[in-house]
């Protein structure tokens, strides 16, 4: 039984270097310096400036995300309101 436990953290610990090495969640933020500012994230900053569909995309569906959220936000003070 001890040794389940030794090959299951083993492996644990394994996969953590993985993840470490391939800059998976535990290193987002240093991978993607470009998007840190807000305006850099809805001007698509962080996609392969290269292929312009991608590019306009990326910026179309932000902008949309971003104007569905505020009219979410003000049906929810709406609907708060009459309660």
């Amino acid at each position: 039984m001890p040794d389940d436990d030794d090959q299951k953290s083993r492996d644990a610990q394994r996969d953590l270097d993985r993840l470490r090495e391939e800059g998976g969640l535990l290193n987002a933020p240093k991978m993607k310096p470009k998007s840190k500012t807000v305006k850099g994230h809805f001007l698509a900053e962080d996609v392969d400036q290269s292929d312009r569909i991608e590019v306009w995309g990326s910026r179309i569906g932000r902008i949309l995300s971003l104007i569905a959220v505020f009219i979410l936000i003000i049906w929810l003070v709406n609907f708060l309101q009459r309660n």
